[in-house]
């Protein structure tokens, strides 16, 4: 009788485990970029700039300035004169 108790609660827990809605939370990259800018920004203007999450489907950078908060762009050169 006891064996029998055994397999029913085995039985329901391995429906309850078969039918449950629970996943893993999905971990979302934050700071991606989809269009980006192709225009220059001068040196002066750039208050910082921070490289997009390494999940995101396209690697680019995204740059503050005063007038824009988040610009997103391939690549960032910045020229130094002599």
């Amino acid at each position: 009788m006891k064996m029998n108790r055994v397999f029913l609660v085995l039985g329901f827990v391995l429906i309850m485990a078969l039918y449950s809605d629970a996943q893993p939370k999905a971990v979302a990259p934050t700071e991606c970029c989809f269009e980006f800018f192709t225009g220059k920004i001068p040196p002066q203007n750039i208050l910082e700039v921070k490289k997009t999450d390494s999940q995101c489907p396209q690697q680019g950078f995204i740059v503050t300035t005063p007038k824009f908060p988040r610009l997103c762009v391939h690549e960032v050169t910045i020229e130094l004169k002599a």
